[in-house]
């Protein structure tokens, strides 16, 4: 038998996740920037948050010390914003504290929650609680510090004072500064224990707090976290998407990954995200084209789970983004330009990311709705799947591929009516015709 998952509060399971990084947010690249979009955000229907690490980077403006990812961006920049010098203040490239809890109360008031990075298995050289306290990371034989692969000191859990240090952090910003949970860097580089101690904190505190994991592993959800990283979905989409893998991948790594879930866990669905539009020399927005990447949007909404939405794709930004470049040490890299918000396509996806979030935020269907797949005579080119809450379904059928396509696919849809689609599908006897890139969401009338 299966463990069972921890049961996120409603607020999480039922919303979709904003990611910003404030250095490709905008061109301003602050706090403030981010505040004054809020109600922009809110109108598209985002209910959550979730702002990567923000807090004081080391700053070594010695070459011998960035990370291999720093120096490859070609940047320049001394500031490895996921290498912290100090976690209790927020780094003046994107403002202050009070600006951070300006956002927070903003965010409240339009009924938003927000999540914080924790980087917490490494810290910089330069950090001065590692001055105060050398016994807090990790040490070689003769004393020495001992380096990570990112040029950074590896945290000693072991140690209690470091375990409090950390715990009194996160409580900081729990109970001072007002926000609703974290997410957990690379989270299973710490023991579990670590994890479980924090959330019974920050819980006794604010009792709906949660912790997200970004983890290969599923197996801390049971006692530790409220929902995961899902990186084999996440790594698929972009596959068959963008590097003619076959569409019935996706259906096979939902059922692989299915068995190594415990029982009712809830997983994060994303594409792009801080790392991704770093790594991937091509953006998914640009390599799967605006459809595609609407259609990938498309299924990690319908799909269990919770979606996670990157700053900008809710414009269909095609910038070229790097998350060592901002607006000192932009190197070759772009930003969001949130001023083409009239755009063809960016009208578009904003209409699209609303129906989304609506249905997300209100279907019981998708809330606690079973995923069944369907079998298509287009196994290549189609994925098909459905939710089903006793009598209620909605269907998802997408052409995920440039070649058009008729699916069979029976009476699955009779008595149904589209209610969100891209193009002009047309269903006659049991067949679904659909053009390149096209997709279509039924429910029933």
């Amino acid at each position: 038998m299966k463990n069972t998952a921890i049961c996120p509060p409603e607020w999480l399971s039922k919303g979709s996740i904003y990611q910003i990084n404030p250095r490709t947010f905008s061109n301003e690249g602050t706090l403030n920037a981010i505040t004054e979009e809020l109600p922009f955000l809110k109108e598209m229907g985002f209910s959550i948050i979730y702002l990567c690490s923000i807090c004081t980077s080391d700053d070594s403006e010695d070459p011998d010390t960035f990370s291999p990812r720093q120096k490859a961006s070609e940047t320049g920049n001394p500031k490895n914003m996921y290498i912290l010098k100090d976690y209790f203040s927020i780094d003046d490239e994107y403002g202050n504290m009070d600006d951070l809890k300006a956002l927070v109360d903003k965010a409240h008031s339009l009924g938003m929650s927000v999540l914080l990075d924790l980087v917490y298995a490494h810290i910089g050289l330069s950090a001065e609680i590692v001055k105060e306290h050398p016994d807090f990371v990790v040490q070689n034989a003769d004393g020495s510090f001992a380096l990570t692969k990112w040029n950074s000191l590896t945290v000693d859990i072991r140690s209690e004072g470091m375990r409090e240090y950390l715990y009194t952090n996160m409580v900081y910003y729990i109970a001072q500064i007002g926000v609703d949970g974290f997410r957990c860097d690379v989270g299973d580089m710490l023991p579990v224990y670590f994890w479980r101690e924090a959330r019974r904190r920050i819980q006794a505190i604010k009792r709906d707090a949660v912790l997200v994991n970004e983890s290969a592993s599923y197996v801390n959800m049971v006692t530790a976290f409220d929902s995961t990283y899902c990186f084999p979905w996440h790594d698929t989409m972009r596959r068959v998407f963008c590097h003619e893998e076959p569409a019935s991948d996706l259906k096979k790594v939902y059922e692989t990954e299915l068995q190594k879930v415990p029982s009712g866990a809830v997983l994060l669905r994303d594409m792009d995200n801080h790392d991704t539009v770093t790594d991937w020399k091509i953006r998914t927005e640009t390599f799967a084209g605006n459809d595609g990447m609407e259609q990938i949007q498309v299924i990690n909404y319908l799909i269990d789970g919770i979606p996670m939405v990157y700053c900008g794709n809710e414009l269909a930004c095609e910038a070229d983004l790097n998350m060592f470049a901002n607006r000192f040490y932009p190197g070759r890299f772009e930003v969001t330009d949130r001023t083409k918000k009239n755009t063809e396509a960016s009208l578009r996806r904003q209409s699209i990311m609303k129906t989304l979030n609506k249905m997300k935020s209100e279907s019981e269907i998708l809330l606690n709705g079973k995923t069944e797949w369907i079998d298509t005579n287009c196994p290549e080119n189609v994925v098909a799947f459905k939710r089903v809450l006793g009598e209620k379904e909605i269907v998802f059928v997408g052409n995920v591929k440039d070649t058009e396509v008729t699916v069979s696919i029976g009476d699955i849809l009779e008595n149904k009516e589209a209610l969100l689609f891209n193009g002009a599908h047309r269903y006659e006897s049991g067949d679904l015709y659909l053009s390149a890139r096209e997709y279509a969401v039924f429910e029933a009338k």
